[in-house]
């Protein structure tokens, strides 16, 4: 590559959006304890300079390593988010950011979102909780990134490690600047190609010791390698208009200094109105709000091999509410996002979004999803983000043998899901007026040796409803005191509205245990677990994941095994879950 030209004083900058895919654990450290590792659930843009700079490197690209990554002024690199592009929608942003300071929930086990500069934060009695996970930019979707605790034996000490699971899914996007549009269009194609060129060589974090720190990188578009925007929006307007207000919400830590100096991550409002008044002079502005909260940044230096001094900063989601007293066009709101906020800017630090704020009312919490790649047709993500082409599913029905092993996988698989669930069952609703005794009268119906799952669920249905026939000495009819308990008592399904009695719920089998396991049956909505240990095993789903493009989570095949073995499944469900009512009944009579 040639000499780096001299920037004017006004360079144009675009975005170069690169998508990570972690092929091994990572771990980005942050803190420096000798004997623990707590990665951070983002990766930093410091960790991914030193990956550039490790491949220009070992490629002995002197020019482009003193160019793009010593002096600084053409690439500017940046935080990498979780993107969970298996709900990517035509329109939907699918890159989870820090959510702004001012999201609570309310409550303990709160489920909505509140703004707080709008609802005030003095209300007696009712607790806040602070919105962690990042957030989509419409606040749909909310990351849940998976990470790994391990412990090792080190040199007389216990050494632990947390690090985030392979297989997941980031985006970044780097900043370019340049003299002009075709400048940045050639250099953005030069990164690509030298990206493309390491593959297989590529390592974040602070070294590829014990298997750490693998990952993939491509662009998010090949077809456009450059974006206008920091954030992707769903369309191309960002204009604000005159009086509206608007936050600006930090992505990364922006290192501020006071007037003496001295790290002040509360500098933010100044830096704030210094920056607006430098690029937007002729528009008045004033400050509603800010919530600014503080975060020690560190750093590890790959080729020093060792960490950089902390320093405080204002955290990632730190906010400052304006109202802009003029309108301003899309290339303005452009414009400022290009000057980040305080110092080290080529790490990536002080980048900042503007976004509408939420609405006055509160809103319900996204559930989370994990950052797992989208799959294609006609190929295999494997556990750890590879893609290999789609192999010939296996056609169980075409062996008996072969039926009958695939039979056994899904059961074995199912059953300790199904008990969970149970076990979840039980510890919802209102179990009072039941005892154990009771419960433990039913399971010895359901657990008494019968010829089929059918004919115990019969037993049981006889038990509960049916009249006291002669020559049945082994269950007799309930007491109407017994059923007056059943129906008292309340048994509460996940994401099924009402609760419903615990007599209705048994007595339900009579309409036949198909339907009744659809009523019953671990939804994958609420409970994924279940669908995922099936598709695990299932001879027809090469890539071991539940399909997403079925409510219930599982292969066509899977879901006629569940309809064979719906008998079966509804006895352990029932059976599993008398056992844990009566053991949480017994061990809240044993309390003091």
């Amino acid at each position: 590559m040639n000499p780096a030209p001299s920037l004017p004083p006004e360079p144009v900058s675009a975005y170069l959006p690169l998508r990570y895919v972690l092929t091994d654990s990572l771990a980005v450290r942050t803190a420096f304890d000798p004997l623990r590792v707590d990665t951070e659930t983002t990766v930093s843009g410091r960790a991914q300079r030193g990956m550039l700079a490790a491949v220009l490197q070992r490629a002995g690209l002197r020019d482009e390593l003193h160019a793009w990554v010593a002096r600084g002024d053409l690439v500017r690199f940046a935080t990498a988010h979780p993107r969970l592009e298996q709900h990517a929608r035509p329109g939907v942003p699918v890159v989870a950011h820090p959510p702004p300071a001012y999201l609570y929930s309310p409550g303990k086990d709160g489920d909505t979102l509140v703004d707080l500069f709008a609802e005030g934060v003095d209300r007696p009695g009712t607790p806040h909780r602070a919105v962690r996970d990042t957030l989509t930019p419409d606040r749909s979707l909310r990351a849940a990134v998976r990470t790994t605790s391990e412990r090792y034996l080190g040199r007389g000490a216990p050494f632990f490690t947390t690090s985030m699971d392979p297989g997941q899914v980031f985006e970044a996007r780097w900043q370019l600047r340049g003299p002009d549009h075709a400048f940045l269009r050639g250099l953005a194609e030069r990164i690509v190609e030298v990206l493309s060129d390491a593959e297989g060589t590529l390592t974040l974090g602070s070294g590829g010791t014990r298997a750490h720190g693998g990952v993939t990188v491509e662009p998010v578009r090949p077809d456009r390698l450059l974006s206008p925007d920091r954030v992707e929006w769903p369309g191309p307007d960002r204009s604000r208009r005159a009086n509206q207000e608007v936050d600006l919400v930090l992505l990364s830590p922006a290192l501020l200094t006071g007037e003496q100096g001295q790290d002040r991550p509360h500098a933010l409002v100044p830096a704030v109105r210094e920056l607006l008044a430098r690029r937007l002079p002729n528009t008045p502005f004033s400050v509603v709000a800010a919530h600014v909260e503080p975060v020690l940044v560190g750093a590890y230096h790959r080729a020093y091999r060792g960490p950089m001094a902390q320093r405080w900063a204002a955290a990632p989601g730190s906010v400052v509410r304006l109202c802009l007293g003029g309108g301003i066009t899309t290339a303005r709101v452009r414009d400022l996002e290009a000057h980040p906020l305080g110092e080290r800017l080529v790490d990536g630090h002080g980048q900042f979004v503007l976004v509408d704020p939420p609405p006055l009312a509160p809103v319900p919490l996204a559930p989370p999803s994990a950052p797992l790649p989208a799959r294609t047709a006609g190929t295999v993500t494997l556990s750890d983000g590879r893609v290999l082409p789609d192999p010939t599913p296996i056609d169980p029905g075409r062996d008996a043998e072969l039926d009958t092993l695939y039979d056994e996988l899904l059961w074995n698989a199912a059953a300790p899901s199904v008990r969970d669930h149970a076990r979840g069952l039980a510890s919802t609703g209102r179990l009072a007026p039941l005892t154990p005794s009771l419960l433990g009268r039913l399971r010895e119906v359901v657990t008494h040796p019968h010829d089929t799952p059918d004919a115990a669920l019969d037993a049981l249905g006889h038990t509960l409803d049916g009249p006291d026939e002669e020559g049945d000495p082994v269950h007799k009819v309930l007491r109407e005191r017994a059923v007056r308990a059943l129906r008292r008592a309340r048994l509460v399904r996940p994401g099924q509205g009402r609760p419903l009695t615990v007599h209705a719920w048994l007595s339900g089998l009579s309409a036949g245990p198909a339907a009744w396991w659809q009523e019953n049956r671990p939804r994958f909505a609420h409970d994924p677990a279940y669908a995922r240990a099936l598709a695990a095993v299932d001879l027809t789903a090469p890539d071991g994941l539940p399909p997403s493009n079925r409510a219930s989570g599982l292969s066509t095949r899977a879901e006629h095994w569940e309809r064979r073995a719906s008998a079966r499944l509804s006895l352990l469900l029932v059976s599993s879950w008398l056992a844990e009512a009566a053991r949480t009944l017994r061990a809240e009579q044993d309390q003091p």
